[in-house]
C-alpha cells in the first residue's frame, strides 16, 4: 500500500512537473515573438488582449496626467509607454535588464536603485511590475525617494490574473490593497481605477496560446495573429466595462498617487499615519 501511494505522489508530481513545462514553453514563445515584434507597439501593449487593452484605454490618459517634466518609465520592459511619456516631456527609464530593443537609463532593481539621485523626477509610471517583487514596500518608497516635492505617479497592478513571468509573481492586489501600500510609504492617493474583467481574463489566456502558435508561422505568423485578434480585445473591453461596472472581477487596479510637498525627502508617515488622502473615485 506504502509503495502504492508513493507511487501516486510520484505521478502527481510528474503531471505537474510536465504541466509547468508546458507553460513555461507557451510563456517563451510568446516572449520570443513579442521581443522580435517590439516596435509593434499596438500589438505588443495595447491590442494583444482584451486586458492589454483595458489598460491602455485606462492608463494611457493617467500616463499622460504624470508624464510632464522628467519622467522615470520604471520597469520599462519592452518601452511599451515610451511613446506616452514622451508626448509630454522626457523620459528615462530603469529596469533589471534590457528587454527587446529597449535601452535602458538605469540598470537596477526597483526595490533598490541607489545609483538614481533622489528628487529625480518630476513623474514616475510603474505599469505591471510591483507584482514582480518579493518587495513591493520597497520599490515604492524608491518611487517616493525619486519623485520630486509635489511629483506624481502612476501605479497599476494585476488584481484578477494568471500566474506569469514565473518565478518572478508574487503579489495580486484589490483597490484596497493597492491604496495601503502608497500610502503606507508617504505618498498621497489622487485618483483610484479598475480595468478590465472577466471576459478580459478569457480573452488574455486565449491570446497567449494563439500568439505562441502563430510565432512558429515565418515572418507573418505574429502580424497575422495581431490582424485576426485585435477585435476579440476590443470586444472583451466592452463587454466586461458594460457587465462589470463595479469592478468585482476586474483584471487590475491603476492609481495615480503623489509626493507631498511639504515632507522632507525620503521621509514616511509617522507612527501616527500622518498621510493626507487624496480624493480616491472607483
Amino acid at each position: 500500500m506504502h509503495d502504492s501511494v508513493s507511487g501516486g505522489n510520484a505521478s502527481a508530481k510528474f503531471a505537474s512537473v510536465r504541466e509547468s513545462a508546458a507553460r513555461s514553453r507557451i510563456a517563451a514563445a510568446r516572449n520570443r515573438a513579442l521581443d522580435r515584434n517590439a516596435g509593434i507597439e499596438k500589438f505588443a501593449n495595447r491590442m494583444f488582449s482584451g486586458t492589454t487593452y483595458a489598460l491602455w484605454r485606462r492608463g494611457e490618459l493617467m500616463t499622460l496626467a504624470v508624464s510632464g517634466g522628467l519622467t522615470l518609465d520604471a520597469g520599462s520592459g519592452r518601452g511599451g509607454w515610451a511613446s506616452i511619456i514622451t508626448r509630454r516631456g522626457r523620459r528615462e527609464s530603469v529596469d533589471i535588464a534590457p528587454r527587446g530593443d529597449e535601452q535602458v537609463t538605469w540598470t537596477a532593481d526597483l526595490q533598490h536603485m541607489p545609483q538614481v539621485p533622489t528628487d529625480r523626477y518630476d513623474g514616475v509610471v510603474c505599469h505591471q511590475v510591483l507584482e514582480h517583487l518579493p518587495d513591493p514596500t520597497a520599490a515604492v518608497a524608491e518611487i517616493h525617494r525619486v519623485l520630486k516635492p509635489g511629483g506624481m505617479a502612476v501605479i497599476s497592478v494585476p488584481h484578477l490574473s494568471r500566474q506569469h513571468e514565473l518565478p518572478h509573481d508574487f503579489q495580486r492586489y484589490t483597490p484596497a490593497g493597492l491604496q495601503h501600500l502608497v500610502e503606507s510609504e508617504g505618498l498621497e492617493l489622487l485618483e483610484l481605477a479598475h480595468y478590465g474583467g472577466l471576459a478580459c481574463f478569457v480573452h488574455h489566456q486565449l491570446a497567449t496560446l494563439g500568439c505562441a502558435l502563430f510565432s512558429i508561422l515565418p515572418i507573418i505568423g505574429t502580424r497575422l495573429f495581431a490582424a485576426i485578434n485585435a477585435p476579440f480585445s476590443v470586444l472583451a473591453h466592452f463587454f466586461d466595462a458594460w457587465t462589470d461596472r463595479s469592478g468585482l472581477l476586474a483584471n487590475g487596479v491603476i492609481a495615480i498617487v503623489r509626493k507631498p510637498c511639504d515632507r522632507a525627502a525620503g521621509t514616511k508617515p509617522d507612527a501616527e499615519g500622518d498621510t493626507t488622502m487624496g480624493t480616491a473615485s472607483r
